[in-house]
C-alpha cells in the first residue's frame, strides 16, 4: 500500500489559519475522507520540508498542491528518477 503525503498550500502548513485556511478548509477534509477508505495519506505537511519524508524513506510519493512547488524539489533530488502526474489542468 502506497504512503502517500500531501503538501500543503500555505506557508506552515497554514499556521492553524493564521496563513490561510485551504489547510483546514479543503485539505485536512479529503486526507480524512481518504484515511477513513483504509488509504495510507498523511499531511498537509508543509511544502518546505515534506519531500524530505520522501528522502528517508517515510514516503512513497508526495502530492503538491501547484506545478513549481513539486518540480523544484523532483529536479534538485533526482531528475532522471522523478515522475510528474500533472491533474486539473484545462
Amino acid at each position: 500500500r502506497p504512503r502517500i503525503a500531501v503538501a500543503a498550500l500555505n506557508p506552515h502548513a497554514g499556521d492553524n489559519g493564521k496563513f490561510g485556511r485551504e489547510e483546514i478548509d479543503i485539505l485536512q477534509p479529503v486526507i480524512d475522507a481518504a484515511q477513513a477508505r483504509q488509504k495510507d495519506v498523511t499531511g498537509p505537511w508543509p511544502s518546505d520540508t515534506v519531500f524530505l519524508k520522501a528522502v528517508r524513506g517515510e514516503v512513497d510519493a508526495v502530492v503538491t498542491m501547484y506545478h513549481d512547488q513539486g518540480q523544484i524539489a523532483i529536479k534538485l533530488l533526482g531528475f532522471e528518477r522523478g515522475v510528474t502526474v500533472a491533474g486539473g489542468l484545462p
